[in-house]
């Protein structure tokens, strides 16, 4: 028994090492997170406490002076049967805006897909289907190449160019002052991102909640202070819109190709893309407010400015294996292709925020390591609690004083978050 006795020994102890291990690293990214935090906060008392009781803010009814430019707004859609048909009809019944058209990429081994836009088509003349000349499922980045050529047949046929070009998904439900403000801020803008919100579901629905923590954060916070630091936007693949002189200097450095179809992430590598070309990015979070129902809604303790804002919503993936292979894509595409197409800059801010983006390689990894760890450690708990004469193994981790230091701090970083 002495050599159960050693194993037992060993385990317990290189638990404590790991634990340590795993305690450090977490504290060091929950700093990195805490300062994104209070640069966030600093910036918001900031602006409330100056720049908005100097500059009064811009009215929603600005973006009407600027006359309409023609906007094209590209979905890819495989296998979306009953679902882009009314995401293009509800978009072209509820956008304020005119001078726009959508084109829609189909492939040629999907017929039903093609019959709903075609439905669509036959009733709004400027909703157009584009059919890829490979048949799908390929990559997102390949059926928009496939659209953006047809939109450039489009515009020798029609002798007229588009202004902005949006990224939109066949789940989108587009805000109807969307294209407005796209309009607005094109001609001084080359990549804008409006933020993009989940529906909310039950609450038992726990996939598809996480979804709505991560953008909140996302789009809440992290974009907002990463643009203001390092004037770099990430393209969300959904609520972009780009420039004209952005996507003629994507076409050029493509050799006629923008997107790139070896990318797992194209829309976060075109962010970047464009930001080494000296492109200028905004992210935008505009509400839309008549200031007469903001004071009624103040009265009942609502706030217009974050419940009527230009945003993008759709439902996000529900299932525990669709969220895996999307968010493995993701990290996959982010991390290490990111790491492997876009080197490490000059400018500290822009490898502060890279560095964000790919430690995500060592968090994902910490985070399964931990819940195994603390399942461990509970049942060491439950064993403590539920004989009398037990003995105290886990005093070995509360006799440890730093370490129990360590591990407050670090509740209190999880508790902010």
């Amino acid at each position: 028994m002495d050599w159960l006795l050693d194993v037992f020994a060993t385990w317990l102890y290189g638990l404590k090492v790991i634990a340590i291990t795993l305690a450090v690293i977490m504290f060091i990214s929950g700093l990195d997170d805490f300062f994104i935090d209070v640069v966030y906060w600093v910036r918001r008392i900031k602006r409330k406490l100056s720049v908005y009781r100097r500059y009064p803010r811009m009215s929603y009814r600005e973006l009407y002076k600027p006359d309409e430019k023609p906007l094209a707004i590209m979905v890819p859609a495989w296998n979306e049967t009953g679902v882009i048909g009314n995401m293009a009809e509800l978009a072209a019944t509820t956008l304020d805006y005119e001078n726009y058209h959508i084109f829609v990429g189909t492939y040629p081994n999907d017929p039903d897909t093609q019959r709903d836009v075609d439905e669509v088509c036959a009733r709004f003349p400027n909703v157009h289907k584009v059919v890829c000349a490979r048949p799908g499922p390929t990559s997102k980045a390949d059926c928009l190449n496939n659209v953006l050529d047809a939109i450039t047949q489009f515009e020798r046929s029609a002798n007229f160019a588009f202004a902005g070009f949006i990224l939109h998904d066949a789940e989108d439900v587009i805000s109807p002052m969307e294209l407005r403000l796209f309009n607005y801020l094109v001609e001084r803008k080359d990549l804008i991102q409006i933020p993009v919100y989940p529906f909310e579901r039950e609450w038992t629905h726990f996939t598809s909640m996480t979804y709505i923590d991560e953008f909140s954060e996302l789009h809440g916070k992290d974009v907002p202070v990463r643009e203001a630091l390092a004037g770099q936007v990430p393209s969300a693949g959904v609520g972009t819109c780009f420039s004209r002189r952005a996507v003629t200097a994507l076409l050029a450095d493509g050799d006629g190709i923008a997107f790139d179809v070896q990318s797992l992430t194209e829309d976060y590598d075109i962010g970047f893309r464009l930001k080494e070309k000296g492109m200028t990015e905004i992210f935008v979070r505009f509400p839309v407010v008549d200031e007469a129902k903001e004071r009624e809604q103040r009265k009942f303790l609502q706030h217009a400015r974050t419940s009527n804002m230009i945003c993008v919503r759709e439902y996000f993936p529900d299932t525990f294996s669709t969220a895996v292979r999307q968010k493995s894509r993701w990290i996959i595409g982010i991390v290490f292709q990111g790491f492997k197409t876009h080197k490490w800059t000059s400018s500290l801010t822009l490898n502060y925020f890279l560095w964000r983006d790919r430690k995500g390689a060592i968090s994902n990894f910490v985070s399964f390591l931990a819940m195994l760890v603390m399942i461990q450690l509970l049942l060491l708990l439950a064993y403590e609690s539920l004989w009398p004469d037990a003995w105290h193994f886990l005093s070995i981790f509360s006799g440890s004083a730093w370490l129990m230091t360590l591990l407050w701090l670090n509740f209190g970083l999880m508790v902010n978050r």
